[in-house]
């Protein structure tokens, strides 16, 4: 039997649509107006919380044996899954690496044997480290020798400075003691690092055989403090040895070395501040040894008690005095 939803149904989309039934809003509706979250109190969210935590743990502890087993199995599945995918990845690019690592590994092999070869044709002491040994404990000694000897020319000049003259031309017994500490100094350094020759090292001439303001001879006081005009009581500065280190750049054949570094530091007593600082090249040949290349560096707190006839001549600033200076054909000028 027909019914009005029956002809409703066969009606085309010609005829309009009347009988249609709209299940949206129809203009005269308003739309809903959407919901609003009410702010929780902290004493509100703390008693959610802790609901939830209950809730959580009566979950777990209603949880059978068979549950965690279950659940352990699911784990290691995983966990296997992950390695094998792993194991794949690493086995592919493993297998395209192959030969270019074997190539590089072969390459490594024969260069390390290279090696192996030349250090095994090299005849190597057992006592390198006692050669070494006996090289720091020589150079340490030689240069606290050149440390206390520059600080007796710090005593002999203050005593040049204070003791009378006699009178007749003839220096005062300070300096002629200065003279002969000079030669007293001179078996500690090489003969190649002298600027100048016997004579004029050993001269009781008052003037410097070199320029003392650029170039230093070993065998004289690489520096000397002043108090006005006299030179300053030895007590206000000191020579002290620094540092001695065994150079090991110059290696020989047995893993040893027969050379040093040594430093020397002239330090105010009182304050510490560095007035002078000297370096050489210390060369042992076994049974005895010497300094050489001597490098002297005045600083500034150093040079604002330099000797006022040197401050006139060369006047102010920092200067670097060398050893290394031009030399003649057997270390001389």
């Amino acid at each position: 039997m027909a019914t009005a939803y029956g002809e409703s149904e066969s009606a085309s989309p010609e005829q309009g649509n009347d009988n249609v039934v709209s299940t949206g809003p129809t203009p005269e509706e308003k739309p809903t107006a959407p919901r609003t979250r009410r702010k929780l109190t902290g004493v509100e969210l703390e008693e959610r919380f802790t609901n939830w935590t209950r809730r959580r743990r009566e979950k777990i502890q209603a949880r059978t044996p068979e549950d965690h087993s279950r659940l352990i199995r699911r784990g290691v599945a995983a966990v296997m899954g992950v390695g094998v995918l792993t194991l794949v990845v690493a086995t592919g690019v493993t297998g395209e690496s192959f030969k270019t690592t074997t190539a590089d590994n072969e390459a490594r092999i024969v260069q390390l044997k290279g090696k192996l070869a030349d250090a095994q044709s090299t005849p190597v002491k057992a006592d390198a480290g006692a050669q070494l040994l006996k090289l720091t404990k020589a150079a340490a000694a030689d240069a606290k020798k050149v440390a206390t000897g520059q600080q007796i020319f710090a005593q002999l000049y203050h005593q040049s400075s204070v003791q009378p003259s006699p009178n007749n031309g003839a220096p005062n017994q300070a300096t002629l003691e200065i003279i002969k500490h000079r030669r007293e100094m001179a078996p500690l350094f090489s003969r190649d690092s002298f600027l100048i020759d016997d004579k004029e090292a050993y001269s009781l001439s008052s003037l410097t055989p070199f320029d003392a303001t650029s170039e230093i001879d070993p065998r004289h006081a690489w520096y000397i403090r002043y108090a006005g005009q006299n030179a300053a009581a030895p007590s206000t500065y000191a020579w002290k040895v620094e540092t001695v280190m065994p150079d090991l750049s110059m290696k020989n054949g047995s893993g040893a070395t027969n050379q040093a570094k040594v430093v020397w530091l002239c330090r105010d007593t009182k304050s510490g501040e560095v007035l002078a600082w000297a370096s050489t090249r210390y060369v042992h040949n076994g049974t005895t040894g010497a300094f050489d290349h001597l490098a002297l560096v005045m600083t500034a707190a150093g040079a604002q008690y330099e000797n006022p006839a040197i401050k006139m001549t060369a006047g102010s600033g920092v200067r670097e005095f060398s050893g290394r200076g031009t030399q003649k054909k057997g270390g001389k000028r």
